[in-house]
């Protein structure tokens, strides 16, 4: 997984005694982003493994055996109140989506979830959408490379989004309000080799993220107190971020749009199958 609020249900899940339940003893590993994972889980060091959406389909799309076991976070669907937003400066001069054209951007992984997301908000706006440069870095160092003005803007996500506004920035563009309604950001996924010779361990998984995430959209203390450990984030800032939702079921009709839009930025050469992608 990565370091972020939104994998905060595993981390209750797993005080909650929810996975003990299931007879799971996880051993949770970090990594800087969903495409670092995916070979990871595909070569049999980890069973499971959180990515975002892009990097899944784009597995799919160069013949990876993944499956998608289940959805991981979900948009707060409140624009300007994300938990994934493109943030800048106040003397950036943008002011919206549609000025990002002609600026440097700066994203966690490249031909990836923020390139389509913004790119498709972009061009909502009325915007050139191959306009725009981004450059890959670690959420991590986004906040200074933004005061810095190394970059003009970032595609941030918590704890990372709130460190920018407390530092003086503002939130420019909300990409995934601007894809879909309740649009869902990462799943938790495994390969097709783990599902097939040992389909009883995902359900199993899957039994325990689903009370997991009920937990966790009960308990919003819970989470602000558990992000601080895991996250290290200050108890003032884990006061402060906006969280993530977390529903079971993938929103079928967000991650078409997606995925339709990855093939129209050319991320994805194919149209996704998302039957195969999703484990039944």
């Amino acid at each position: 997984m990565i370091p972020i609020t939104d994998v905060a249900p595993v981390y209750l899940g797993v005080q909650e005694g929810y996975f003990k339940e299931e007879g799971l003893e996880l051993d949770v590993q970090l990594a800087q982003g969903g495409a670092a994972i995916v070979p990871a889980v595909m070569t049999g060091d980890y069973q499971f493994g959180y990515s975002n959406v892009v990097s899944l389909l784009v597995a799919q799309d160069k013949g990876l055996p993944i499956t998608v076991v289940s959805n991981g976070s979900t948009s707060t669907n409140e624009p300007g109140s994300d938990t994934t937003e493109v943030a800048a400066m106040p003397d950036s001069g943008i002011g919206n989506a549609a000025d990002l054209v002609g600026k440097t951007v700066a994203v966690n992984a490249l031909n990836n979830f923020a390139d389509i997301t913004i790119r498709n908000s972009i061009e909502q706006a009325g915007g050139d959408p191959t306009g725009v440069k981004f450059v890959e870095m670690p959420y991590p160092n986004m906040p200074a490379a933004l005061e810095r003005g190394d970059v003009d803007a970032a595609w941030t996500t918590e704890p990372f989004r709130t460190q920018i506004l407390q530092a003086g920035g503002k939130i420019v563009a909300s990409p995934m309000t601007d894809m879909a309604e309740k649009f869902d950001s990462a799943f938790y996924f495994t390969s097709k080799q783990t599902l097939e010779k040992n389909p009883e361990l995902v359900e199993r998984f899957r039994r325990a993220l689903e009370k997991s995430f009920d937990f966790a959209m009960k308990n919003e203390d819970k989470v602000r107190t558990i992000i601080q450990d895991y996250a290290k984030v200050t108890p003032e800032l884990a006061e402060s971020i906006v969280m993530s939702k977390w529903y079971k079921d993938v929103n079928m009709d967000a991650l078409t749009k997606l995925g339709t839009a990855a093939k129209k930025y050319d991320v994805l050469k194919k149209d996704p199958d998302y039957d195969a992608l999703i484990a039944k």
